[in-house]
Formats: C-alpha cells, sequence, structure tokens
C-alpha cells in the first residue's frame, strides 16, 4: 500500500519560521568539527611527543585511531539513519564530538588520547554519512551541488581552524588547549540541530506525509510538494530490505561507483598532506613555527578553493570539476616526485617547490573531488539503499584513510619521490574512472537521477515521451550503462 494513505500522528513540521541559510549551515556545521579533529592532529603531535615521549609506533596511533572509530561509527550509521532520522543521528554525533574532545584533551596518557581520539572517529562517521545525505534531501535540485559542497567547505573550514589554534598555541606547546577548544562548536551543533526540520525523504518513508509535506513546502522552489512525494514513494516502492539491496542489478553500479570515488579521493593523497606536511616540512629543516605557519596557508587555500565548488559546482557540472581536479592534483604530485627524485627536498629552492606544488594540490582538491565527490555519491544512490550505500562507501573511505596515514611515513622512508609518484598514478586512474563510469548529475532531481540509474538513459527517456535531453546530459548518459 502506498505511504501516500498514511497520515502523520503528529502535528506537521513549522519550517517556514526557520530561514533556509540557518538549515543549511547547521546542517553541515558537524562537518567543522570533522576537519577541525583531523587537522589538529598535525600540529598538536608536535607537543604530544614531547609530553608523552611516544614512539613513533605511537604518533601513528595516535594519528590514525580516529579513523577506526570513524569506519565504525559509518557502519553503526547504516544501522541508524533510516531508523532515528537524519536529524537525530546529528544530536547524537554533537554529544560524541563533546565526549571525545574533552576524552583527548584532558587525556593523562597516550592510551586514553588514543581511546579519546577513537571517540571523536565515531562522531566523525556519524557526520560523514548522515551530512552529505541530509543536505541533498533538504535541498532544491537546481542548488544542491551548491548545498552538499558546503560539507568540504565546512570540512575546510575547520582545519583552517584547527591549524590556527595550533599556530596561537605553539609558543607555549598547549596541544590541550589546540584539542579541548573544539568542544565550544560541538555544543553550538547540538542546540542549532534542534531547529533543523527532518528530511522530507526520510519523513515519507515513515509515512508522515503532513510532515514531508510541510517541509517541501517551506523550501519554496516551484516543485510540486504533492508530485515529489510521489515520486520519492515510487523510489522506496522500488526497493526495500537495504542490505540486500546492495546486491541487486539496479543497486550494484551506483554503490560501486560511490566505493570507489570515495577510495579515490584519499588516495589521490589528500590526508597525507594534511596530516604529515608539518612533519615532511620539519624533516627538511623548516622550524615548528614555520611548518605551522605554511600549513596555515594550505588551510586558507583550501577554504578559498572550496568556494569554488560552491559557487560553480551547479554551473560547471560534476564530469568536468572531477577530471579537471584528478588531472592537477596527480600533476602536482608527479612534479613533487620528479624533483624529489632529482634533487631531494630541502629547506632551500626544492622546499619552496614542494610547497607550490602542495598548495595546487590542495586547492584542486579542495574545489574539485572534495566537495563534488560528495555530491555525486548522494545524488547516484537510490533512496532506499542511500543510507546503507553512503556507510559502506564511508566505512571504505576511513579504511583508505587509515591504510594512507599508516603507509605514507614508511613510503617517505623509501624515497619521498616513490610516495608521491603513487599519488600521481592514482590521479590517471582517477581521470579514468570520472570518463568510463560516472555519469553527470547536474540540475536533475535525485527521483529522476534514481530512475535514469535504474532503468537506463534510454529506457528513461523513452518513457517519459518528451524531448530529448541536452547535449551535455546526452554526451555524458552514454557513461551510465
Amino acid at each position: 500500500m502506498s505511504t501516500s494513505t498514511t497520515t502523520s500522528s503528529k502535528a506537521p513540521l513549522r519550517t517556514r519560521g526557520v530561514p533556509s541559510w540557518f538549515i543549511y549551515v547547521f546542517g553541515a556545521l558537524g562537518a567543522v568539527l570533522w576537519g577541525y579533529d583531523t587537522g589538529v592532529i598535525s600540529g598538536a603531535l608536535l607537543y604530544i611527543k614531547r609530553d608523552f615521549a611516544i614512539s613513533s609506533a605511537g604518533q601513528g596511533l595516535v594519528t590514525s585511531s580516529f579513523t577506526i572509530g570513524a569506519a565504525a561509527g559509518a557502519l553503526v550509521t547504516a544501522l541508524l539513519v533510516d531508523r532515528l532520522g537524519r536529524k537525530k543521528l546529528l544530536l547524537i554525533a554533537a554529544g560524541i564530538f563533546v565526549v571525545g574532545t574533552l576524552m583527548s584533551g584532558l587525556a593523562g596518557d597516550e592510551v586514553v588520547l588514543i581511546v579519546g581520539r577513537a571517540v571523536l572517529g565515531v562522531g566523525i562517521g556519524f557526520v560523514s554519512v548522515n551530512i552529505p545525505i541530509y543536505l541533498s534531501e533538504i535541498s532544491p535540485a537546481r542548488i544542491r551541488g551548491r548545498i552538499v559542497s558546503l560539507t568540504q567547505f565546512m570540512n575546510a573550514t575547520g582545519i583552517l581552524l584547527a591549524y590556527l589554534s595550533n599556530l596561537a598555541f605553539s609558543p607555549t606547546g598547549a596541544w590541550r588547549w589546540m584539542i579541548g577548544i573544539a568542544v565550544v562548536p560541538a555544543v553550538l551543533l547540538f542546540f542549532g540541530v534542534l531547529f533543523l526540520p527532518e528530511s522530507p525523504r526520510w519523513l515519507v518513508g515513515k509515512g508522515r506525509i503532513a510532515d514531508a509535506r510541510a517541509t517541501l513546502a517551506a523550501r519554496d522552489d516551484g516543485a510540486d510538494p504533492v508530485v515529489t512525494i510521489r515520486e520519492i514513494e515510487e523510489g522506496l516502492a522500488a526497493g526495500r530490505g537495504a542490505w540486500r539491496s546492495l546486491l541487486r542489478p539496479w543497486a550494484r553500479k551506483p554503490a560501486a561507483i560511490a566505493v570507489l570515488m570515495t577510495v579515490l579521493a584519499q588516495f589521490l593523497g589528500i590526508n597525507a598532506i594534511t596530516y604529515y606536511a608539518p612533519t615532511v616540512l620539519t624533516s627538511v629543516g623548516f622550524s615548528d613555527s614555520a611548518s605551522l605557519i605554511t600549513t596555515v596557508g594550505f588551510g586558507a587555500v583550501s577554504v578559498i578553493a572550496t568556494v569554488f565548488a560552491v559557487r560553480y559546482g551547479d554551473s560547471v557540472g560534476r564530469r568536468p570539476l572531477l577530471i579537471a581536479g584528478a588531472a592537477i592534483t596527480g600533476t602536482t604530485m608527479l612534479l613533487t616526485a620528479i624533483f624529489s627524485w632529482s634533487f631531494g627536498i630541502t629547506a632551500g629552492i626544492t622546499g619552496v617547490v614542494a610547497i607550490i606544488c602542495f598548495c595546487l594540490f590542495k586547492g584542486a582538491f579542495s574545489s574539485t573531488w572534495g566537495p563534488i565527490s560528495r555530491v555525486v555519491e548522494t545524488e547516484i544512490l537510490p533512496i532506499s539503499i542511500r543510507g546503507t550505500a553512503m556507510s559502506v562507501a564511508e566505512v571504505a573511505n576511513f579504511m583508505a584513510i587509515f591504510v594512507v596515514t599508516l603507509f605514507f611515513p614508511i613510503l617517505l622512508q623509501a624515497g619521498s619521490g616513490f610516495a608521491f609518484f603513487t599519488f600521481a598514478f592514482m590521479g590517471a586512474v582517477a581521470v579514468a574512472v570520472i570518463v568510463f563510469f560516472v555519469p553527470e548529475t547536474r540540475g536533475r532531481t535525485l527521483e529522476e537521477i534514481e530512475a535514469e540509474m535504474r532503468e537506463g538513459p534510454a529506457a528513461r527517456a523513452a518513457q517519459r515521451n518528451g524531448p530529448p535531453a541536452p547535449a551535455d546530459d546526452v554526451a555524458s548518459a552514454g557513461h551510465v550503462d
């Protein structure tokens, strides 16, 4: 029986009093904590290892332990995101961030610090899955790319704030303050989420049609809420039992693309630069302060570059940005490898060249793969498996981060040129994947994209009996099947 015959037992949500900017900002605010807790360890580690006298292996665990928690959090999200809803998970994540921040900042030894970082990772796992889903489902199609890109913008902002915090507290080596100050945005996130509406697509799935209609009407984007709700119901009716559905023919391809894109985003080398840039720079002769100042510059480049994606992601298109981003990041890593092999990276001219390449890398990644890959992932996944498939993709994401952060120091010891050449090769692989497998999704509703991924572009066009798709969509549609 269609869910449209079910009426909500609760009063309709009142969303008109909450401005759109508030919904989008607080819907994405958890990504600030994600970015902050990711970036802060790069500078804090310079002083943690002095206080605790931890080994190289211990430093690796402190740095990478959050990825284990994040993978667990992403997996748990698969079980909860469709049961509790997007909003409740954001509230839970805020509470986890508070607990993890206090544990890490007050840690008396490296074991407690590692556990605290793992707890923070659980919160990161929650928001990494939930924020893109929530933003994609709450935003109108014409600006969905811009809104979902806020995830990366907030993440980059969080990393920049972490770098600034590292620099501010570096004169005294107060690493506890570097970590602990993140409790402020965690508390702010908790209270801000209380005012957010729930995802209309989740509400339809729970039979709360009146609530969903109120949320859709509050968007005021010109779309008929009744039509949108009917399309959502069709998507839900097409597949239930999300775990089993991941193996069905219509789900395998979008799920595989989502996993592949999130893993490739890490194998391009972004977190190797984020985590280890200060370590690399100090190892070749830069002072602690110079290294931290340089990483602040990297963070600023990321924020500025992400603005480009937020501004142009819905006009340029997803595929061109992803192809260009992989090509540029791969080229910068290749140049770094060549300079490392030829001359070695030192505090002199080759160090300056490396810094320039790192800046170009950060700018290219933050304006393309950082935000746009997540936009595409949320767009191509059918609603009935969206939460589950995103969770699986994020588990793969954090496992990829763990591999990169664990093995990058080893690759550096084998020769930095080899490490950077590996990232350059993955850039070429990423270009090939986008060209041959990833469809263009710009400007389409989530329901239209889902129907095309299920039935194929030709069948869907024939079913509509309408005019041919625009030229750019026809060109990209050939890569769907």
